[in-house]
């Protein structure tokens, strides 16, 4: 028999946790070993149900005009706002890379779905790359190719292409209507270049030094991005999901995990600029926890040439009643961008 969790400090739903990830893991190999090729038995062909997904999702990818889905034409006159020396607003240029980084995935979902429909009929020869996509896409996985020059993202394949789709609309609606009252950071593709051009937004408005000025998380107690706040410094951030422990969302507080409930979304965050200086003393003071933020529930990456995690994010400071934090330590709490499913 396995060990209470409880014995090393963690919830235990730390179990659940544990039996759904050694499931999930026995079922991949399952289905990695069933048979590939189609058969004579009843029931629809491989061919014709990657066919039709494929024709699904073609029917939902985003329109390219030359290329790109977001032209800097269409844009809000405060999205690419610009600067007195000539260019444009941090912000904007961080929107611009990202757009960029999803025009980048847009043309090769479109491509490569292009190839492998004609793949499936017949009029191209089935290349080692098509075949693997056409694989995973029958055992509801991101095709490889795709993986490439996509984010980080775990879920499966239906379940990803509704996420992508919501990524696209977020970054749409900023482009066209202007920087939102909260922003999605789970969103995009380098939430580490966000809360740079963040923070140098600020540090150019107040002429403060950015290596000066660091952010200190306060959450609300509003879940509706729509209805957050709008700061006259620092910026509002949503979609964040607590992983290991609870939320108290009237005292703004973590709290203990319910029983089975595994994640919580978190309201919206203030990300408040401080002098380092005041961010120490606030930090020194007790009830604060330490919170590690990753992209997805691996919790594990490398390190990029931009000397940056592949996963790791930054710290969030939340709001405690627990005097030893190493309490939360032991029960592995972190914030994680998404879920898997």
């Amino acid at each position: 028999m396995d060990e209470d969790p409880q014995v090393f400090g963690l919830h235990p739903n730390a179990m659940i946790t544990a039996q759904r990830k050694a499931a999930n893991k026995f079922l991949d190999t399952v289905l990695s070993v069933q048979p590939k090729m189609s058969s004579a038995g009843a029931g629809k062909k491989p061919e014709d149900i990657v066919a039709e997904m494929v024709q699904g999702f073609v029917d939902r990818l985003p329109k390219l005009d030359h290329g790109h889905h977001f032209r800097p034409q269409d844009a809000h006159p405060e999205t690419y706002k610009p600067t007195g020396d000539g260019g444009i607003v941090s912000l904007g240029v961080f929107h611009k890379q990202e757009a960029d980084r999803f025009d980048e995935l847009i043309t090769t979902m479109k491509k490569t779905l292009s190839l492998l429909n004609k793949a499936i009929k017949g009029i191209v020869v089935m290349s080692s790359q098509l075949e693997d996509m056409f694989h995973a896409m029958m055992l509801q996985k991101t095709p490889p190719v795709w993986e490439k020059v996509a984010y980080p993202c775990l879920k499966p394949l239906n379940s990803w292409m509704v996420d992508f789709e919501l990524r696209v609309i977020f970054m749409e609606e900023w482009l066209r209507s202007g920087p939102p009252n909260s922003f999605w950071v789970p969103c995009f593709y380098f939430p580490q270049g966000f809360m740079t051009a963040s923070m140098q937004l600020y540090a150019r408005s107040t002429k403060i030094p950015i290596d000066t000025l660091t952010f200190w998380t306060e959450p609300g107690t509003i879940i509706d991005s729509e209805n957050a706040p709008v700061r006259e410094k620092g910026v509002n951030v949503h979609g964040f999901y607590i992983q290991g422990v609870g939320w108290d969302l009237d005292k703004t507080i973590i709290a203990e995990s319910e029983i089975a409930v595994l994640f919580v979304q978190l309201p919206v965050i203030w990300l408040n600029p401080l002098l380092k200086a005041d961010f120490d003393a606030a930090h020194a003071e007790p009830g604060r926890y330490k919170t590690p933020v990753y992209k997805t529930s691996e919790r594990k990456g490398t390190l990029s040439t931009t000397g940056h995690s592949t996963n790791f994010v930054t710290y969030f400071y939340l709001p405690s009643t627990e005097m030893d934090q190493g309490h939360w330590v032991r029960r592995g709490v972190a914030l994680l961008c998404m879920l898997d499913d």
